[in-house]
């Protein structure tokens, strides 16, 4: 069961007219631990109950026009999707903890979506890309409202991707990665421990399957974080498919259209493409 840390309540609701071919966008307000949270959500046409996708975004910024476009394309298969602006983001309330509150902020979305009338509360998928990945991943660790998990080229093993930072220069010096991580692990223990996804593994609901999408040119998250989770699900008995993708780099199921500028056969954009499509199989198949 969740154990909620926040009241939860819808504020701003109202309807947007629809805008991508037939799907509806809602702009909403909800609580969780007493912030006003931001969020979209994302209607298919018909009155369900549907099956229904929390969309887990990337990065600190907010909701970016890449991963708003896979949200509509979600509703548009038959998804209602709930795409959090975690706090400090977009306007919501609070500021940025990277994959700590964000995770009780996609756990209250959770419970929203659980609420309504046009979804079907027994199926609810998480989708994750980057920092998203890994709050999917500690969010699915807490809760047994999440059916199957979308995990693409997120941070599995905390200690190991700072090491490999610190080690190819990458390590950022700004206020957001001291006041995050500190000095490193030996510093802010605590800190890493709660961020390690390798040690939730175990609080898994135990048939929930998991897909890794993972490019191998990536430098930001490199595969090997990929491989670790997959061993890790592996040796627990989970169910698992762990894709790689050859040619692509970091952030790819989201950057469609700056891919697309590479040619509509090049092997990046067919590999987004494709990524995306064993994607959507990956839901209907465990929703």
């Amino acid at each position: 069961m969740v154990r909620w840390l926040g009241a939860l309540i819808s504020l701003g609701l109202g309807l947007a007219q629809p805008v991508y071919s037939g799907v509806q966008e809602q702009a909403l307000t909800y609580l969780s631990d007493g912030l006003r949270i931001k969020a979209r959500v994302f209607w298919p046409v018909g009155e369900g109950p549907f099956p229904a996708v929390l969309f887990n975004h990337g990065g600190v910024d907010g909701l970016s026009e890449g991963t708003l476009e896979r949200c509509r394309e979600l509703a548009q298969a038959g998804y209602v999707v709930f795409a959090s602006s975690y706090r400090g983001e977009d306007g919501s309330e609070g500021v940025v903890e990277v994959a700590k509150g964000e995770v009780d902020d996609v756990l209250a979305g959770l419970e929203w979506l659980r609420q309504q009338p046009r979804v079907d509360p027994s199926r609810i998928a998480a989708v994750g890309t980057s920092h998203g990945a890994l709050v999917s991943l500690l969010a699915a660790s807490r809760t047994d409202g999440i059916r199957a998990l979308v995990f693409a080229y997120g941070i599995a093993d905390i200690y190991t991707w700072y090491n490999y930072l610190v080690r190819t220069g990458q390590l950022g010096q700004d206020e957001l990665t001291l006041r995050t991580y500190g000095g490193g692990p030996q510093d802010r223990p605590q800190s890493f421990r709660i961020r390690h996804g390798l040690g939730v593994v175990e609080k898994l609901p135990g048939t929930m399957p998991v897909l890794i999408l993972q490019g191998a040119k990536d430098t930001v998250v490199p595969p090997d974080q990929a491989r670790a989770l997959a061993k890790a699900l592996e040796a627990r008995g989970q169910p698992y498919r762990l894709l790689l993708y050859p040619h692509s780099a970091h952030g790819f199921l989201v950057s469609r259209k700056t891919l697309r500028k590479q040619g509509e056969k090049s092997a990046v954009y067919l590999e987004s493409l494709q990524a995306w499509a064993a994607l959507l199989e990956f839901l209907r198949a465990n929703l």
